[in-house]
């Protein structure tokens, strides 16, 4: 199965939020990775038809979206940024409430949000109200609801946001695992969400896509750009924006450029997707 997008755009007053995207996507993980305002979580939005689009296309397989309706939307499963939800309301009666909506029998409804509450690490919190819940559990079961209904295409908004390090592992090997035979776009800001389990990784700018490929040829295109030098910690407006990173004998300044900047050197070690973001966005993501 292909999602085909060509020349989407969307703005909102006077800001572009996405200019003259075009993309086709198949079967893996696609980690979409940008500051916030990067455009991110608008292309998420048309993808669901949550928003009209003012120019461009979304075809499944070569047909429009808008013609398949109520098909389109039984292949997705969408977990937004932010999860509104009814605060009065248990865990498993709005899981529930998810799935009807979805069309699943009830048998199969009980079965799958047995699974996904194990999944996620709330099947003790399963009689919990939501309004009860912290961020990180929300989070949670925001993914387990798009999961209900075992859909083809997953549309993921910042999906371990507020959680911690344990739950954030179990989500990504979870993610990793399905991925064979969905197709999976994870939209974040954190590198480490995605460096080990995207096919692919789209960086995005100002609402436009300024650059794609797998982890490993971006990473290839920047490691001869990496250069650093001794420093106490600290970093004057007159110095190059980059990362400072500490070792055995002492912190260094790690920057991402296309040429050798006075007083430093070559870098020590490995090339990362941390800095491929430093040379493209000229800022760190976490």
């Amino acid at each position: 199965m292909s999602l085909e997008i060509q020349s989407l755009r969307k703005t909102f007053g006077q800001k572009v939020a996405l200019c003259d995207f075009s993309y086709t996507f198949s079967c893996g993980v696609y980690g979409v990775l940008g500051v916030n305002g990067a455009g991110k979580t608008t292309l998420l939005r048309l993808l669901t038809d949550s928003i009209k689009r003012e120019t461009g296309s979304i075809c499944v397989d070569g047909t429009e979206i808008l013609s398949l309706g109520k098909q389109y939307r039984s292949m997705f499963g969408y977990m937004p940024q932010e999860l509104c939800v009814y605060e009065k309301m248990r865990a498993t009666d709005f899981l529930f409430y998810i799935a009807s909506l979805k069309g699943l029998p009830k048998k199969t409804a009980r079965q799958q949000i047995e699974q996904l509450l194990g999944i996620v690490g709330l099947e003790k919190e399963a009689t919990k109200k939501l309004g009860d819940m912290s961020g990180g559990m929300l989070r949670r079961i925001g993914l387990a609801q798009a999961l209900l209904g075992d859909p083809l295409i997953l549309f993921l908004d910042e999906p371990t946001t507020g959680l911690d390090p344990r739950e954030r592992l179990r989500i990504r090997n979870y993610i990793a695992r399905i991925s064979r035979n969905k197709t999976i776009l994870l939209a974040t800001h954190l590198v480490s969400d995605i460096e080990c389990i995207a096919s692919r990784v789209l960086l995005m700018k100002d609402g436009t896509l300024i650059a794609e490929g797998t982890p490993e040829d971006l990473i290839q295109k920047v490691k001869s750009k990496i250069w650093e030098r001794r420093c106490d910690g600290t970093v004057s407006p007159q110095m190059p924006f980059g990362n400072i990173i500490q070792r055995s004998d002492g912190q260094y300044l790690r920057i991402v450029c296309d040429a050798q900047p006075p007083s430093f050197l070559p870098a020590q070690g490995a090339a990362n997707l941390e800095d491929v973001c430093l040379y493209y966005f000229e800022e760190p993501l976490i």
